[in-house]
């Protein structure tokens, strides 16, 4: 196949080779057992109301920065030396260090996650605080969000596998997306025209 003058062919793209590659199958059949596991014991055992959904998954997200931000450090520490890493971080030096593709990731899901936070946090309170939609009617949507974003760090961290780090995201937006209307049907005229 002829390239046209001046055009650069682009890479192959393979989501299975780079799977492979970075060795990731060990964190994500771990990650998916811990993920599971600790949602079916919130879910099932703690059983908390849709508020300790939005405590949980703030606790969550303000966690996130711990592991990229301790891949950085020490994938930047000097051989031969201790906590060169941290100082350079701590120093705001550069960090010239070559970083593996998941740490990146982990910095997009940490950042996916402080957005996605305000969403469902604004939604829970404005239906069941501000529009008095009892607490049960979307609690289940909180506990499905809650999966939804525990699914959706782990696809994000692990390299690339179809759609599924998109599909946990539309569906937590869905679950967001429910409880707002939710409030909004509650919403009655306040003035007249």
């Amino acid at each position: 196949m002829a390239e046209a003058k001046g055009k650069v062919a682009s890479p192959e793209h393979s989501l299975t080779r780079m799977f492979y590659e970075e060795a990731m199958t060990p964190f994500l059949v771990l990650s998916l057992i811990m993920g599971t596991a600790g949602c079916a014991a919130v879910i099932l055992v703690w059983r908390i109301s849709a508020f300790g959904y939005v405590g949980l998954v703030g606790v969550s997200s303000a966690a996130m920065w711990m592991p990229y931000l301790m891949a950085l450090i020490y994938f930047n520490t000097d051989k031969g030396t201790m906590f060169t890493g941290l100082y350079k971080k701590l120093a705001y030096a550069p960090l010239p260090a070559e970083i593996p593709p998941w740490v990146k990731r982990a910095m997009v899901a940490h950042n996916n996650s402080l957005e996605n936070f305000m969403l469902f946090a604004t939604s829970v309170i404005f239906a069941c605080l501000m529009m008095k939609v009892p607490e049960k009617e979307v609690r289940a949507a909180a506990a499905f969000y809650f999966v939804c974003r525990t699914y959706y760090y782990i696809f994000t961290v692990a390299p690339a596998i179809f759609m599924l780090k998109t599909a946990f995201w539309c569906m937590g937006w869905g679950a967001c997306t429910f409880i707002f209307v939710k409030g909004l049907l509650e919403c009655k005229s306040v003035y007249d025209l």
